[in-house]
């Protein structure tokens, strides 16, 4: 290795494993879901966890260039996660996902401190 960094030999190495352990349970993540959200989070944890790659092969061969395309990919991740929040705010809550307090009261709550819905004024 190129690098003049202080236990290089094994610290590079074993980064690299564990990034790829963590890489292989967000893929079953991904995968097994369940919900859209999760997926979405899983995408954003794999988009993170190429950004450490690429930040890690940078210093591994010593190519500062490495590092623009990292910034870049972060850039682009960013941009995908708030085009997922901005569809699921549009789209609502998917058909596997439960209905919470906020749109059914509790049993024991009285139907006062429940939430109404607007009423449209002329």
């Amino acid at each position: 290795m190129i690098s003049e960094i202080a236990g290089a030999s094994w610290v590079l190495p074993l980064t690299f494993a564990l990034q790829g352990i963590s890489a292989v349970l967000v893929l079953v993540r991904l995968i097994r879901g369940p919900h859209a959200t999760d997926r979405v989070v899983s995408i954003d944890a794999l988009t993170l966890l190429g950004i450490g790659v690429i930040a890690l092969l940078a210093l591994a061969t010593a190519e500062p260039m490495l590092l623009d395309g990292a910034v870049v990919l972060a850039l682009v991740s960013f941009l995908g996660t708030t085009a997922f929040i901005l569809m699921f705010r549009r789209r609502g809550r998917g058909a596997d996902e439960k209905v919470t307090w906020v749109d059914r009261p509790p049993p024991d709550e009285p139907a006062a401190l429940s939430p109404q819905p607007m009423e449209d004024k002329p």
